[in-house]
């Protein structure tokens, strides 16, 4: 005999589940199915008690014993799982099903730009085939303005958003959707040309802390397990901070037990280091106004060192003791013009971008210094999104983001411009292995061959409304992307087994 309870919730199929969740008792008077198990339920409170005591067999012999019971195998899951307890009483426990929100292979998305700081990630597994199995969505919550991406520790999101007076950091199951906390903070930030007001630095994980900078400048550190404030700090503290044009933007970024900002102030107040544990100023270097580009690590000869674009110069830096080494000029003759592509350290040297008339530029080293290797704005001229490199070739927007840019492909070491193709408008990029992930500000993903030979779209979905400007993350096949107001998660690559 067969019933079926209701003690849970069947999830609804957009859930992220494609199939449903089952507990079965068996004891000698018959077996009760339930065929509920609401996504949070299910991973809480039924996994945690019974995974101390339980233990997993294969899907073929989980088929086989639902055969013997009677019960509908599901073909063509590789998740079918039976899971026996070694409980005392007459009742044994069966858990079985297909969980498609699995957390598939791939690092985190601990920081802007990745795991690497340089937009890629490699062995996330991603589903190539769009037009038969296409991205399933799990979730979709509601947020806040700003545009700040999201950041993926482990199976969390989190992200930093704004509503009303209030700055919140919100921590999210990655699988789920499901809040775990929220910290909330005051702002009185106003963007001078009536744009977005939330914040639009992206924070950085580093072990057990989350590091932020609003728009305003405070640095700020909270607990990542529970999103209790570890410290903050008034960037008035250590220099004379103007706003600029949009806020504060550049992302904090973590050099062992220090974080690095870009604040922008004066005097030798535009960036300063940290201590990860107390804020406590290790170092501060440089006059000069901050932009929108965000710092980056590099090791050279044993030693570690920050490229920092700012208002005028890129400059680069000793990580430890912040002593300037060497300060290049590259910036538009227009005064009303921002630099806010952050470098990317590749094999042929550092690359720069910038919109405006400046166009590209590709520093390699010699004798201990750097110098132009090429430059030039007829190349590929960034605006506000960084490009990508794969394989000797780089992948990015060329124009204004007003403008509708083009996307180009070029050849790092020379310059040459492989392939453009226009019509597409503006987004950002991620590489994954070697593939092209495009989140439109139009809303649109698309997904592409990175290959220098022509462009090759591989499919395309509208995730998101459009004003899409926040960077998105990929970590573990799950995708999340923000909208002004909304934050989804898509799974792309193929759960673990």
């Amino acid at each position: 005999m067969v019933g079926v309870s209701s003690r849970f919730q069947l999830p609804e199929d957009d859930s992220g589940f494609s199939l449903a969740w089952m507990l079965i008792f068996v004891s000698s008077k018959g077996i009760t199915v339930d065929r509920s198990a609401h996504r949070e339920t299910m991973t809480e409170r039924v996994m945690k008690p019974i995974r101390c005591f339980s233990r997993l067999i294969s899907p073929q012999r989980s088929a086989a014993i639902l055969k013997g019971l009677g019960l509908p195998v599901i073909k063509g899951s590789q998740h079918n799982r039976i899971m026996f307890s070694g409980m005392k009483t007459h009742w044994t426990c069966l858990l079985f099903g297909s969980a498609a929100t699995a957390l598939g292979a791939g690092p985190d998305w601990p920081q802007f730009m990745g795991p690497h700081r340089n937009g890629s990630t490699q062995a996330q597994a991603i589903q190539n085939d769009w037009r038969n199995h296409p991205p399933q969505k799990l979730w979709s919550l509601e947020m806040g303005s700003g545009f700040s991406g999201p950041v993926i520790k482990d199976n969390h999101v989190f992200l930093y958003h704004r509503l009303g007076r209030n700055l919140h950091l919100d921590c999210i199951t990655l699988d789920t959707g499901k809040q775990v906390w929220q910290s909330t903070h005051a702002t009185q930030y106003r963007d001078r040309f009536g744009f977005d007001d939330g914040p639009r630095a992206t924070p950085a994980i580093d072990g057990d802390r989350i590091f932020l900078m609003d728009a305003n400048g405070w640095m700020r550190a909270f607990h990542r397990s529970d999103g209790h404030l570890l410290w903050e700090v008034n960037p008035e503290k250590h220099g004379q901070v103007d706003q600029g044009f949009f806020g504060k933007a550049p992302s904090p970024l973590v050099y062992g037990d220090t974080v690095i900002y870009i604040m922008g102030g004066s005097p030798e107040a535009g960036i300063v280091a940290l201590g990860v544990h107390d804020g406590s100023l290790i170092w501060k270097t440089l006059s000069e106004e901050a932009d929108y580009a965000s710092p980056v690590l590099q090791q050279t000869n044993g030693q570690w060192w920050i490229w920092a674009w700012m208002r005028d110069h890129v400059h680069h830096i000793h990580a430890a003791t912040g002593k300037v080494h060497q300060s290049i000029r590259w910036r538009s003759s227009m005064n009303a013009a921002v630099n806010a592509a952050t470098p990317l350290l590749l094999p042929e040297g550092v690359f720069l971008s910038a919109s405006y008339g400046t166009g590209a530029l590709l520093l390699g080293q010699s004798d201990g210094n750097w110098s132009p290797l090429w430059s030039g704005d007829q190349q590929m001229s960034n605006h506000y999104a960084h490009c990508v490199y794969h394989q000797g070739y780089l992948y990015g927007f060329h124009g204004r983001q007003e403008q509708s840019p083009e996307l180009r492909c070029i050849e790092a070491k020379s310059g040459k411009v492989a392939w453009t193709q226009a019509n597409l408008g503006a987004g950002s990029l991620i590489l994954a292995d070697d593939r092209l992930l495009l989140m439109m500000e139009s809303g649109e993903w698309i997904m592409a061959e990175a290959t220098p030979d022509r462009w090759s779209e591989l499919g395309r979905r509208q995730i998101l409304p459009s004003g899409v400007r926040a960077s998105p993350a990929l970590a573990h096949g799950i995708w999340v992307a923000k909208s002004p107001d909304r934050l989804v998660a898509y799974q792309l690559g193929h759960p673990l087994p």
